[in-house]
């Protein structure tokens, strides 16, 4: 029977298993569940101390002796109480142990690349994992379910077909389930982005769903719900081969998509260049190099002076 005490054991098992390996995120949301009913925090310190005397008692050499032919000899016997006492606790103990450990998710594995970085990832089910700037992912695989948390940053997915085991992107309260098939995700703080290259993926937004066609990209938000939008390929798959491709894109976002690849940093000197529409391709990291471009292209200078790699109106 699901009832109240039974699912707050299964929320603290829960959270007690992924400690190790939880985002800050999930700390918050460990902490805040902690404190929002002294039943949480009790269940939660019954599973540790739990763990923690499994840790303490397990090669203790009185217990040693509970073991095997001499639990049943102990059983026909009159020993101490102690002895009776300590072999129930040891079968409860490890029993409890057991079942924690065989009924709480799986630990994550996590991937990660640095500002700048790009990597590609072969995971345990052979789906190919390429792995953007500045991106986090944690992958967590069941018998029944292959799941992936995107927690911030961009990956491309060339998913290992397999039917009985779903392969699902987290992304947020959003998700993207294929079986087999290539695709990117992008997750950024204020919005998420699913891009289709080959196959078929369906996207759950809240209480909308809908199944991507190829070059087809959703644009998830929190006001306007899933937006479907036509994609180039050629520009969505250039940051996997270190290019960024813009075709009549505002000068404000080929600045914010560069700076996602460097410390030095470009910036507008000017609002009124922010719309300017800008065509071409630049290697991903490579600010001055950018800046340089975008000044033979457009009628703007460049202030290389400080910190930050200025563009001015010419």
């Amino acid at each position: 029977m699901d009832t109240p005490s039974s699912r707050i054991a299964e929320q603290a098992t829960e959270y007690f298993s992924r400690r190790r390996a939880e985002s800050p995120q999930q700390r918050r949301q460990r902490e805040a569940w902690l404190a929002a009913d002294p039943r949480h925090a009790a269940e939660y310190a019954k599973i540790q101390r739990l763990w923690d005397l499994a840790g303490e008692l397990r090669d203790a050499p009185r217990l040693q002796a509970l073991r095997g032919p001499d639990m049943a000899s102990l059983r026909r016997s009159r020993w101490p109480g102690w002895a009776s006492a300590a072999a129930v606790t040891v079968g409860l103990l490890f029993g409890g142990v057991f079942m924690a450990s065989r009924y709480a998710p799986p630990e994550a594995v996590i991937y990660a690349t640095a500002l700048g970085e790009r990597r590609t990832e072969t995971l345990a089910d052979g789906t190919v994992a390429v792995l953007n700037t500045d991106t986090a992912l944690a992958v967590r695989y069941s018998r029944r379910r292959r799941d992936v948390e995107l927690r911030h940053g961009e990956a491309q997915f060339d998913v290992a077909r397999d039917a009985a085991k779903p392969f699902v992107v987290h992304l947020g309260d959003s998700t993207v389930t294929a079986i087999g098939t290539r695709f990117q995700v992008r997750r950024d703080a204020d919005a998420a982005a699913v891009t289709l290259l080959e196959g078929k993926v369906e996207v759950a937004h809240g209480q909308e769903r809908h199944a991507l066609q190829p070059n087809e990209r959703a644009l998830l938000t929190a006001n306007a719900g899933i937006l479907v939008q036509p994609v180039d390929l050629e520009q969505a798959n250039g940051w996997v081969d270190g290019w960024l491709r813009f075709r009549n894109a505002p000068l404000s976002q080929v600045v914010a998509e560069a700076n996602r690849y460097s410390d030095r940093k470009l910036r507008l000197g000017d609002p009124s260049l922010a719309d300017i529409p800008l065509s071409g391709n630049f290697r991903a990291g490579q600010s001055a190099s950018i800046a340089t471009s975008v000044q033979l292209i457009l009628p703007v200078r460049v202030d290389d002076s400080g910190a930050d790699i200025v563009l001015l109106p010419e």
